[in-house]
């Protein structure tokens, strides 16, 4: 499967989307290691992940290089790729790269993340209807970033979703502007998860694969040696698993069940 994650918009959550959800959801498809390569001349995301063993990430640099080849090559070489496109200018490059040769036409799967800034839901719309100009076959879904599970997600995302219970302003959302075919919407909620997961240097997938089975003994010894330091940094280990195991079953499992209903 061929997938692009994009938006105009910069810090909307791109290469959250891309190595916290879609590289597992291949992963767990095809059984082997992702090949995902980011677009970005200002950031370099994947380097966060050197320890993990689903992804085999890299880096390519839009300015300098022959980006129409660069793009061709990475997209038609693999099977099973996913491209991470930095925000601004690199999102236009890219995208008029890929609409000019063609290749546009080559991805399964489009995600376009945005959070809920009025000016993230106008880019991801802007992006939306220049890829469908050009492209009326690929699979579309949107991906709402950093989602916070304290509020209606339809208040959070207002611009998005519009005043669709007519309690403030009576406002169409811009989701009006998508066919309705392509309507198709992952959540991806906010957690320090995703935090510690880089910190460990894998994904948030990896880290609920963690034996916290091993963890809870060693825990256990260590109260019964009555070893303080040790107990304290095991316990904080024990809670991180947890709540990634929680991530995994309560966000990363509804996201990949979305994304089989849309690309089947």
């Amino acid at each position: 499967m061929k997938i692009i994650v994009l938006n105009s918009k910069g810090g909307v959550g791109k290469s959250t989307t891309a190595t916290q959800v879609l590289a597992p959801y291949l992963y767990i498809k095809n059984g082997q290691r992702v090949n995902l390569i980011e677009f970005d001349d200002e950031n370099s995301d994947s380097k966060s992940f050197s320890n993990s063993e689903i992804l085999e990430a890299k880096t390519i640099k839009v300015s300098g290089n022959d980006i129409d080849t660069a793009l061709t090559d990475n997209v038609l070489n693999y099977d099973d790729v996913i491209l991470d496109i930095g925000g601004n200018k690199t999102t236009t490059y890219v995208i008029d790269s890929l609409i000019d040769s063609g290749v546009i036409n080559a991805f399964d799967l489009i995600v376009i993340p945005l959070t809920d800034g009025e000016q993230d839901s106008i880019n991801a719309i802007n992006v939306y209807n220049k890829i469908r100009e050009n492209n009326d076959t690929s699979k579309i879904i949107f991906a709402l970033s950093r989602v916070n599970n304290s509020y209606e997600i339809e208040i959070q995302f207002l611009d998005f979703y519009g005043d669709i219970k007519g309690r403030l302003d009576n406002r169409i959302g811009l989701i009006e502007k998508i066919k309705e075919d392509d309507k198709n919407i992952i959540k991806i909620s906010d957690s320090e998860v995703i935090k510690y997961s880089r910190v460990f240097g894998i994904t948030a997938f990896e880290l609920s694969k963690k034996d916290i089975e091993k963890n809870k003994e060693k825990m256990k010894q260590a109260l019964k040696d009555k070893d303080t330091e040790k107990s304290k940094k095991l316990a904080y280990k024990s809670t991180i698993l947890n709540k990634a195991i929680r991530y995994k079953d309560d966000v990363l499992k509804e996201c990949f069940k979305t994304i089989n209903e849309v690309v089947a």
